[in-house]
């Protein structure tokens, strides 16, 4: 397949670039070797910037985008409808006409995804190297037991752009970390992985209930191969009030990884299902924690005997002894 040319394009927050109006030629006479899988829900003020960013990239391949928008009220939904009007050879839209939810959008997303690689990109997110992907494809290109690459990622805030911290935990980046980690904390940043296509799990009715899909999505994927890892940022994961994870309470965020983690028990392979029941333990004494601190007697002997039920239920009496000490490890400072 012929090179791509080298479009140049300037990102600018919140506003269409109008170097982003040069059609390229159609180079899209067969499946492309990547296809960029974004998913938007009421991002009027974000997307541009993420789709400027997809569009800057600098590849010997081709690659298509394809968006999923969730019935956004706020004018995402004309943004998009402005881009693929000048790359209609390269953004493929999905419209929904009613809200479907966050799990249905990333499956129907993914289902349109024809690339041998996917990249993951969310519409208030957005990529700050042209390289990234061409890094990525050669990586795994370099690599075929690796199922999936990622990088780091700047956290900044929004509004105002101050970087907060790096992403993910020093102790974390490495080449090939242990893809085993990811029982106790998720050190891939969403915006920063390819995978390859072939080895993505499908999102079954149960992932689609989920309030997490990428947490399962590459713990699944490292059942199939090696996690690669660059140690270079190319992307921006934003900060701000609308975040649908970062303002969630402390009980509800324990809530959602039980869930996902009992998913996950029921899907993964005989010799990681123990490190999943370590997780739903772990989340069940640090529920007790939260219960503690707030000093609700009623609710800290609640979810004590909840506690107790679950090491009974996976035959692990003496879990606080033997097995705590990884997760608080896993899950402070750097």
């Amino acid at each position: 397949m012929s090179a791509e040319p080298h479009w140049q394009f300037a990102v600018r927050h919140n506003s269409i670039s109008p170097q982003v109006w040069l059609k390229p030629p159609n180079t899209m006479s067969r499946a492309p070797k990547l296809s960029i899988c974004i998913i938007t829900f009421n991002h009027a003020q974000f997307i541009a910037k993420a789709l400027d960013t997809a569009l800057m990239q600098r590849v010997t391949f081709d690659y298509n985008i394809i968006i999923g928008d969730d019935c956004s009220t706020d004018g995402t939904d004309k943004i998009i409808r402005e881009y693929q009007s000048r790359w209609p050879d390269k953004i493929v839209p999905l419209y929904h006409k009613a809200n479907v939810g966050m799990g249905k959008n990333v499956k129907e997303t993914l289902d349109r995804c024809n690339g041998e690689y996917v990249a993951f990109l969310e519409g208030d997110d957005y990529w700050t190297s042209p390289e990234k992907l061409q890094m990525q494809v050669d990586y795994l290109d370099s690599n075929p037991a690796c199922a999936l690459c990622h990088h780091r990622v700047d956290y900044v805030a929004w509004p105002g752009g101050k970087v907060l911290k790096e992403f993910p935990p020093e102790r974390f980046r490495m080449e090939r970390p242990d893809p085993h980690a990811l029982a106790m904390i998720n050190y891939i940043q969403t915006c920063s992985v390819v995978c390859r296509r072939k080895w993505l799990p499908p999102v079954d009715e149960a992932l689609q209930q989920l309030k997490l899909y990428d947490w399962p999505l590459f713990v699944l994927l490292s059942e199939r191969g090696g996690i690669g890892y660059l140690d270079r940022a190319m992307a921006d994961y934003r900060i701000h009030d609308n975040n649908s994870w970062n303002e969630r309470p402390g009980d509800y965020k324990i809530r959602v990884m039980e869930a996902m983690a009992r998913y996950l028990l029921a899907k993964v392979d005989s010799g990681s299902k123990t490190l999943w029941m370590d997780m739903i333990l772990a989340l069940a004494f640090k529920d007790l924690i939260l219960a503690l601190q707030s000093f609700a007697l009623v609710k800290s002997f609640d979810k004590l005997k909840r506690f107790v039920v679950q090491s009974a239920e996976f035959k692990k009496p003496f879990w606080l002894l033997n097995r705590l000490w990884p997760y608080y490890k896993a899950n402070s400072g750097k």
